[in-house]
């Protein structure tokens, strides 16, 4: 019964702290949806249910990760070794560690621009072009040289250009087929 009781006082004078911390999680992962919104507008993307779903499953890992990080402070706190150690003040350091590491993902994510968000379009383009000709080993130096010379955004306009005139050949040939 004592355990408890001391569990239940550790708990309980850590609130406050791990409150905050969690408070500044949320913040975080806002401020990271927020970024992500603005940016895909900038691209003239839709905003889409997927986006906001992947923001959710993240908050819910981050989550899951700091519970295990406060069991973990709980565990020292209360370990018959702590009370030795009266070096360290009474607080939940790994906890701490574990929101400074989410906050470096986070400010990285904020940080990224909305051009590098293009790049990796971009970049999964040309790996799907090449991987399509594998066996035309002239026509992948083909593509690569075309990518390096042209800018993201004029890649990513080809691209689309060619997607659109293929489905309006598709199209036109299905319609002829028909008739």
């Amino acid at each position: 019964m004592e355990i408890w009781n001391k569990i239940a006082e550790i708990v309980v004078n850590q609130t406050g702290y791990l409150s905050v911390m969690y408070f500044a999680v949320v913040l975080l992962v806002a401020l990271d949806l927020w970024s992500g919104v603005k940016k895909a507008k900038q691209r003239g993307e839709a905003t889409m249910s997927q986006g906001y779903k992947r923001t959710i499953d993240k908050l819910a890992k981050y989550f899951n990760t700091l519970l295990v990080l406060g069991i973990v402070d709980i565990v020292i706190l209360i370990s018959p070794l702590y009370p030795l150690s009266k070096v360290f003040p009474s607080f939940p350091y790994f906890s701490l560690v574990g929101v400074l590491f989410v906050a470096f993902i986070e400010m990285k994510s904020i940080r990224e621009k909305a051009e590098d968000k293009r790049s990796y379009k971009s970049a999964s383009i040309l790996v799907g072009k090449i991987i399509e000709s594998k066996d035309d080993v002239q026509k992948i130096i083909e593509e690569v040289i075309n990518y390096m010379n042209m800018t993201d955004k004029k890649y990513l306009e080809k691209y689309e250009k060619v997607k659109g005139d293929e489905e309006v050949k598709e199209c036109c040939s299905s319609k002829c087929k028909g008739v």
